[in-house]
């Protein structure tokens, strides 16, 4: 097995910080004594969070408007993120495909397709940026609900909610700017 560095440090940063902030939640004390365990177990814990992210990205996407690459094909945009492109990059992207009435899902996927073949490019850098804001927004929301159910009736605990949202905001502009990316190689590939 091949790990590189981003796997690692994608997955033990949000465990650690789900571990620490679990332990008095479960009634442990930190010792540091245990740190190769620790280590173990934030490992394990932040390759769970990054499947719940996986699982729970339909509901982003619910949050967030529609996914990204959706959004983006349909002209739609957030602060800073628009593709310019998109009327013409839909019509060649629906030349692709046998399907008379594709929807923007197959599209992408077909931008996608064609985009990954190429070497050299920022998608995979993008990709991995997307996924480890959407663990993070994933590890803030079960941290936040940690500390609201035992510190509800202290009012800095409600503060949790800000930074979800900070999290929540921040990985819907790393799903725009991956998709962002993905349609602007593949712009590249076929001149548009």
């Amino acid at each position: 097995m091949n790990f590189k560095s981003y796997d690692i440090l994608s997955t033990l940063v949000p465990g650690f910080i789900l571990l620490l902030v679990y332990l008095p939640f479960l009634g442990f004390i930190y010792n540091k004594d245990y740190v190769v365990g620790y280590t173990a177990i934030a490992f394990g814990l932040g390759y769970l969070l990054n499947t719940l992210g996986s699982w729970l990205e339909d509901f982003y996407f619910f949050t967030w408007g529609g996914r990204p690459s959706c959004n983006l094909l349909n002209g739609k945009s957030i602060w800073k993120i628009k593709q310019y492109n998109h009327s013409v990059l839909k019509v060649n992207l629906e030349s692709k495909t046998v399907n008379p009435n594709p929807d923007n899902k197959e599209l992408f996927s077909i931008a996608m397709r064609h985009a990954f073949s190429q070497k050299d490019t920022r998608m995979e850098d993008f990709s991995n940026g997307y996924a480890f804001a959407r663990t993070m927004l994933t590890c803030s929301l079960l941290i936040s609900i940690v500390i609201l159910i035992n510190y509800y009736n202290d009012w800095r605990a409600y503060l949790t909610i800000i930074i979800v949202l900070i999290f929540w905001y921040r990985a819907k502009q790393r799903g725009y700017y991956f998709s962002k990316e993905v349609l602007q190689v593949y712009s590249k590939i076929e001149n548009i």
